[in-house]
């Protein structure tokens, strides 16, 4: 009995250390480098931010966007479809152990401004509940497909909408070069960059890109570091984030729509 307990003892000095004993499960990640969202976030009044955001996914491409994040100590926003996420539960829970945030994209990237208020309900619903089911985390953002919103609309997500302000138009050109090149030619401080994490060449980009970034002296961040609670409230929408003082215009949108990614098929 002394023996039992003693083990018992041990294992629980052990959990309290190492945050587990060796009989626990293995993080899906494996050996992947956690993202930089351990640290403390930078703050983007006053540091050039910039917040990487993915859409559509998870799909058979999204854990090798995550071993390149990973490698790149890159924190990202993915924006889910809810139908996606029972495909792929390992990759979202991954998100969630690496440090990234959790996004809403619709159950069936289904154009908000065509839905009635009960079916618009059910796509927020059913999408959280299956990104809660798939990483035991709910998302604390939504996308809404098509960039298509409006203000009537927007104030039935229980969820700040996010938008974008540099579209990489990675969807039409399937070309990493390009996707790089434009997203580096549209950067500025607070601006919040739309990939697609199906397509391979968007992943492709990721590595190139980020080194890019931060060259320039840009701090990579999840959409909710680069907004740090300011002026980020449920129902209302955003195109870009804060930003020091002099480098860019107010982010906050009210019914307008992306002009290039309203049109995308995949945004």
């Amino acid at each position: 009995m002394s023996t039992i307990l003693s083990g018992a003892v041990a294992c629980a000095v052990g959990l309290s250390l190492l945050t587990g004993c060796s009989s626990s499960t293995p993080d899906p990640a494996g050996d992947a480098a956690p993202a930089e969202t351990t640290q403390s976030a930078p703050d983007c009044t006053v540091e050039k931010c910039v917040a990487l955001t993915f859409d559509d996914g998870p799909g058979k491409f999204t854990n090798k966007l995550l071993d390149e994040l990973a490698q790149a100590h890159a924190p990202a926003t993915f924006f889910m479809v809810g139908q996606n996420v029972s495909k792929y539960p390992d990759a979202v829970k991954r998100m969630v152990a690496e440090g990234h945030e959790l996004g809403s994209h619709t159950w069936d990237h289904a154009d908000i401004t065509k839905l009635t208020k009960e079916k618009i309900e059910h796509e927020v619903q059913w999408t959280e509940q299956a990104i809660e089911k798939a990483s035991g985390e709910k998302p604390t953002v939504l996308r809404p497909p098509y960039g298509s919103h409006g203000v009537v609309y927007d104030r039935l997500i229980p969820y700040p909408l996010v938008l974008w302000d540099v579209d990489t138009l990675d969807w039409k050109y399937l070309n990493a070069q390009k996707t790089v090149e434009t997203a580096m030619k549209e950067v500025k401080p607070g601006s919040i960059i739309l990939m697609h994490d199906i397509h391979e060449t968007s992943v492709q980009a990721v590595p190139d890109l980020v080194s890019k970034l931060t060259e320039a002296g840009y701090k990579l961040v999840t959409v909710q570091q680069l907004f740090n609670d300011a002026d980020f409230e449920a129902g209302k929408a955003y195109m870009e984030g804060p930003h020091p003082a002099g480098t860019s215009t107010s982010g906050q949108s009210t019914d307008q729509e992306p002009s290039d990614g309203a049109q995308s098929p995949t945004s």
